[in-house]
């Protein structure tokens, strides 16, 4: 056995001789304890229990999800411990209750509790006369300027949430509200009417930021009408300016003339390339010489193939006359008459068919021009109705632009009205608090208990810290220990 060792018997050694000290210290403690208990203040405590349903509960909000659940139960509780939560509770007393509430506090306050402040301040007087701050040496004696603030909240506010506890159950949707008060009715109206605070509370921050949405979009909805309006009439002025009913229908209409148009104006400058031809041929048939019975449409006329039918019949008669008959014979001056007749009857066609060459294709050079300036003006004025068509197409689709952001902000506005008329949130009562029969501290077993374990405590440890300082030989094992010889014997 080492010299530091000390053995078990010693011990046993040590609190035999000092039993006596350690008793009385054990039964001082024991006395203590029984005496902070009877000077501390009986104190009761009140719990309502509230249900959290993590979906929505805004029967408007289709948003669908649930909410994160230990972000969601930190941050409810700490509005259940809101200051604005507490005022809700200070301004739902009676004057009769916040008189039994001040009272309430001012019972928690023991006798060492109202010693203290003066002590405190007795010595802070001592240690620190008091001089002025440069803050106050700073300031202008005469000026009367003062901040123009207030404490949102008064003291009873900040001294009612003092005394409240919030605490979720563990693995469960239901968090216990508590309140704790030396007057057990008051501990059960503050547990309930925090209750209601924060239903009351939990329901506001629901339907206030949906009523502020709502006449946010009261007021867009006002310029968004006006721009509907705007948009609208500039159609309407624009189709009775140029007096236009239905820009599809007259497009299709124009577009059929000028299809139509086009088709003619081909027809007609074929027509006139065949004219000119034929004019040409008369022409170039002219300057050679040629007889003009060389044109196919001179030849190939049914006129005049039955007038040299005719002329060719009165050549034969008129050679078989002249071959029996004398020239002044009655007969060969009749048949003579009529083939003289009949050659006019055939130059006279060829003038009016060389004519005719001729008037045709002047008459199809101004058709085709007309039909060229006809196409011309159809195209312009087909052109003039696509650019109308693409004007009202703008101020069209400006005005369901309009009416699409109009009925949207509608839609909206509509949502967040109906939102804001919801009176019902995911908090629920399950129990409301009760009137305590029993109080919940002190605890005299308890106080008994940790006053009596404190008090063999010390007075184990000042038996030992007194043998320390007073070296004693208890048994033989300390001579050995000590003196570190063999022991020969010892007396009785």
């Amino acid at each position: 056995m080492s010299a530091s060792e000390v053995s078990i018997n010693k011990y046993f050694l040590i609190l035999s001789r000092h039993f006596l000290l350690i008793g009385g210290i054990l039964v001082a403690a024991l006395a203590i304890a029984w005496v902070v208990t009877y000077l501390t203040p009986k104190i009761y405590e009140a719990s309502t229990s509230i249900h959290f349903d993590l979906k929505s509960a805004n029967p408007m909000d289709n948003r669908g999800g649930t909410l994160k659940t230990e972000a969601y139960f930190s941050t409810q509780m700490d509005i259940i411990k809101s200051q604005n939560v507490s005022r809700k509770v200070e301004d739902s007393l009676s004057k009769y209750e916040q008189e039994r509430l001040i009272l309430a506090f001012k019972a928690e306050k023991t006798a060492i509790d109202n010693v203290t402040p003066k002590l405190i301040n007795y010595f802070k007087s001592i240690a620190a006369p008091q001089e002025n701050t440069p803050n106050e040496s700073a300031v202008d004696s005469g000026s009367t300027k003062t901040l123009d603030i207030s404490s949102a909240y008064g003291w009873l506010t900040a001294a009612i949430g003092s005394n409240l506890t919030v605490m979720p159950r563990f693995k469960s949707r239901i968090v216990d509200i508590t309140y704790s008060s030396t007057d057990p009715e008051i501990a059960t109206i503050m547990a309930n009417r925090f209750t209601d605070a924060y239903i009351a509370t939990n329901l506001q921050m629901m339907i206030d930021p949906a009523r502020k949405t709502s006449g946010w979009f009261s007021d867009q909805l006002k310029g968004l009408r006006r721009n509907l309006e705007e948009a609208q009439a500039k159609l309407t002025a624009y189709q009775q300016k140029e007096e236009i009913v239905s820009t599809d229908e007259r497009m299709d209409t124009e577009n059929t003339r000028l299809q139509k148009l086009s088709t003619q104006l081909v027809n007609a400058q074929s027509n006139t390339r065949n004219a000119v031809t034929e004019q040409k041929k008369l022409v170039e048939v002219r300057k050679s010489g040629a007889s003009v019975m060389t044109l196919d449409t001179v030849f190939n006329s049914p006129v005049v193939q039955k007038v040299k039918q005719e002329i060719r019949t009165l050549e034969g008669e008129l050679a078989e006359i002249s071959s029996t008959l004398g020239k002044n014979h009655p007969r060969h001056v009749s048949v003579n008459t009529e083939h003289r007749a009949a050659r006019e009857r055939l130059n006279k066609e060829i003038r009016a068919i060389s004519g005719n060459i001729n008037s045709s294709a002047e008459l199809a050079k101004d058709r085709e021009r007309d039909l060229s300036a006809a196409l011309e003006r159809q195209k312009q004025l087909v052109l003039n109705l696509k650019q109308e068509h693409n004007r009202i197409s703008v101020l069209n689709r400006d005005v369901e632009s309009a009416q699409a952001t109009y009925n949207a902000a509608l839609k909206e506005q509509n949502t967040t009205n109906m939102q804001s008329l919801v009176d019902q949130t995911n908090v629920s009562i399950i129990d409301l608090a009760n009137i305590p029969g029993q109080p919940s501290s002190p605890i005299l077993s308890k106080n008994l208990a940790i006053g009596g374990f404190a008090g063999l405590l010390l007075g184990i440890g000042l038996a030992i810290l007194m043998e320390m300082l007073n070296r004693r030989v208890h048994s033989k094992e300390d001579l050995i220990l000590e003196l570190k010889v063999p022991l020969l014997g010892h007396l009785k």
